[in-house]
């Protein structure tokens, strides 16, 4: 941070498994806790001895509780926190002043409740949250102090507007979700209020079960600025060995934190969990003024080591070459990471290119080392305002305007947010799953960087707007969006129809089992360190075909050899998100859509079984139906789908209701059929494509149709 001031009973077995499973992960998690809290004993008694004054006592004490781990040399490392732009850039505000058509009301996340894991807790009685009451629950004991960067977190997500003034600017710190509800955890190692032992943060997220939360913290394994012990210095957390020889570090490695998040989001698909990408950009020798470098050895008495003026081979910065500076926590397959962006100021605001969206200096790049696609998107981080509050535990209203990736996370949760909100009111109060999540995220961004995602930007700049829009189409059936179920060796197919008026994409994600990393004892720097093999579990693989003359289009990936050069689409084999896109298909023709996979699909205990996913499609008029679904197609008819003014509705039975759509999803006109014929008068409308809906009781059929 940087600052300037399914049927019941089968829910019942699916839930009771859960429970089973969650079980079992938090004796998992209760052991890790054992087992570093023994390994932090060892260390503080070799860097501090056994006679130590109060000082010392509470400074072993705070890095106990904000422990993540241990790297490979079996150094300790530590999680730490990362720091009306924010709204408009991303166009939430056109969700919260209820201007989406298709859409009924305003989005400010009512009825949504968020949960923050944080560095303490948030100061619930600030101004910005007392526009209802109890808006803030804190799970943490009252002698914990709140936290400023929790408070500031807590606001992005869902302060009310107020008006700020300073440096000659004038600031909103208004959040996402300013009628939502949070409730508000430690990330650090603490006991909760009526429990016996302490909780790490991953026994708390399955303490919280929480649908959509927050994590603005992470660890930093190469340069650091922030390490507990050498406030004054910049310490090298790699490996780095006397004369300048074997030299690594964990940056881009998927670690045992990262197995962690993803084996609780596999056991709880429900889980949408969003997580700061890092502020750790450029930090190192010749990106900090700081005079005093450190390499940290555990395996000598005096635990840090100053370098010499002239070391040989000195570590180069963080991301030196452009990317890998991401650090574990931040780089498993099911959570939602995102990266910073500097405010966008012209246009109004609004992104309307690619080249608009600038990577904050400080954000950390992907990708991970096997070429995982991380952070999976950005939007803005820099020089925004928000509430904070003294670190104590009486708290109070004050303000800061910062920067980092702890604040453009909190605004891709809130977002989320809105779009469960807009999802339970279309949708019969229906929510995401993680999958369903990251598919809207992913593909309703907008362009950044260079085209298709890439290490500084992920998939892109997230567009509230378009998220929204995607939604309402899935209510007029003019998109597909869903939850699928893949068997192992058997393709998944649908056949559609080009519109030709956009480009034709699909987006495809899944839950995939953690995988699983040798154990501590037997990991060798080979495991970890720049290690290209796949941390996919259960590959799945998204193709196009052209069915006029069998052109395969391919998903994007990135080169995690060289990762800086533009994507390039071809087999992806390391990403739990697949996209195709062909950017100028031609109009009515067939695409058909397979999703098929490598290998054996199987759970996360190895054991064949079938793998979800999800699936959104977009840039299409119609879905052909394959030929078993023949019989069963409907007999009601739109048609012609080309005209100047008449459109007729054929087949349907008296008093069917038909609705007329613009591709915004706004209605134009409605009725009910008085016959087997039914026409449409489409004169008065301008030239372009409309959606005519038609339902009935047993069916709902949706066709667009072209205006001359």
């Amino acid at each position: 941070m940087r600052k300037i001031f399914i049927p019941v009973c089968t829910l019942a077995v699916i839930t009771l498994s859960a429970q089973n499973n969650n079980e079992s992960l938090k004796r998992e998690f209760s052991r890790q806790n054992t087992e570093n809290n023994e390994r932090f004993d060892a260390y503080a008694a070799k860097l501090y001895g056994t006679e130590r004054n109060p000082d010392v006592a509470k400074k072993i004490e705070e890095q106990r509780a904000n422990l993540a781990g241990f790297s490979l040399n079996g150094n300790p490392y530590f999680h730490q926190s990362e720091d009306i732009n924010q709204i408009k850039n991303s166009n939430s505000d056109f969700l919260q002043n209820g201007t989406i058509n298709g859409l009924n009301g305003s989005f400010n996340g009512e009825n949504i409740k968020f949960t923050v894991f944080d560095g303490g807790r948030i100061f619930g009685g600030h101004s910005l949250f007392n526009n209802a009451p109890n808006r803030i629950t804190n799970m943490e004991a009252s002698t914990m102090n709140y936290s400023a960067h929790a408070t500031n977190v807590g606001g992005f997500i869902g302060a009310k507007p107020a008006s700020l003034s300073g440096g000659g600017n004038t600031y909103n710190p208004k959040g996402i979700a300013m009628n939502s509800t949070m409730d508000s955890y430690s990330f650090q190692t603490t006991t909760l209020p009526g429990n016996a032992s302490t909780s790490t943060v991953f026994q708390k997220i399955l303490t919280a079960q929480p649908k959509i939360s927050n994590h603005s913290y992470g660890t930093n394994q190469g340069w650091t600025d922030s390490d507990p012990n050498q406030p004054n210095g910049l310490v090298w957390n790699g490996n780095y060995e006397a004369g300048g020889t074997n030299i690594y570090d964990l940056q881009g490695t998927y670690y045992s934190n990262d197995q962690n998040y993803d084996q609780i989001v596999y056991n709880n698909p429900s889980y949408i969990i969003v997580k700061s990408s890092g502020n750790y950009f450029g930090m190192g020798p010749t990106g900090n003024n700081t005079p005093k470098y450190y390499k940290n050895f555990s395996v000598t008495p005096t635990q840090y080591v100053q370098f010499t003026a002239n070391a040989a081979n000195l570590p180069p910065n963080n991301c030196s070459l452009g990317y890998d500076c991401i650090g574990p926590g931040s780089l498993a397959k099911n959570i939602i990471v995102v990266g910073a962006s500097d405010i966008i100021t012209a246009n109004d605001g609004r992104y309307t290119a690619a080249a608009d969206v600038v990577r904050s200096s400080y954000s950390s790049a992907g990708p991970r080392d096997d070429g995982g696609i991380k952070p999976d998107i950005t939007t803005v981080g820099t020089n925004v305002a928000s509430g904070s509050t003294v670190e104590d535990t009486t708290g109070s209203s004050t303000y800061i305007v910062g920067s980092g990736t702890s604040y453009s996370a909190p605004v891709v949760t809130g977002i989320i947010g809105l779009w469960t909100q807009i999802n339970k009111q279309l949708f019969n109060n229906a929510e995401f799953n993680a999958s369903s999540a990251k598919v809207l995220t992913i593909h309703s961004a907008s362009e950044a960087g260079n085209v298709g995602p890439d290490p500084w930007h992920g998939w892109g700049f997230i567009n509230a707007k378009k998220g929204a829009e995607l939604l309402v189409a899935k209510s007029n059936n003019t998109i597909i969006f869903k939850d699928e179920v893949l068997n192992s060796g058997t393709a998944n197919r649908k056949t559609v129809t080009a519109s030709g008026s956009e480009p034709l994409k699909v987006t495809i994600s899944w839950i995939d089992p953690e995988y699983k990393l040798p154990a501590a004892a037997t990991l060798t720097v080979a495991d970890v360190y720049n290690n290209r093999a796949s941390r996919l579990v259960n590959d799945l693989d998204l193709r196009i075909i052209d069915t006029t003359d069998n052109t395969i289009y391919y998903p994007w990936k990135l080169n995690a050899n060289s990762p800086m050069t533009p994507a390039t689409k071809a087999d992806n084999t390391v990403d739990n998100v697949e996209q195709v896109v062909i950017d100028a298909p031609v109009a009515g023709r067939n695409y058909r859509i397979e999703i098929t996979n490598k290998g054996n699909l199987v759970n996360n205990a190895g054991v064949n079984a079938p793998q979800n996913y999800s699936i959104l499609v977009s840039g299409y008029s119609n879905e052909v139906l394959a030929t078993q679904e023949t019989k069963a197609a409907s007999t009601i008819t739109i048609a012609p789908t080309l005209t100047k003014d008449i459109v007729k509705i054929l087949n349907a039975p008296r008093k069917a209701a038909f609705s007329v759509y613009d591709l915004s999803g706004k209605k134009l006109q409605s009725g009910t059929t008085n016959g087997d014929t039914e026409s449409l008068d489409l004169s008065a409308f301008t030239k372009g494509i409309y959606i005519i809906e038609v339902k009935t009781e047993k069916e709902t059929v949706s066709k667009k149709v072209i205006k001359e």
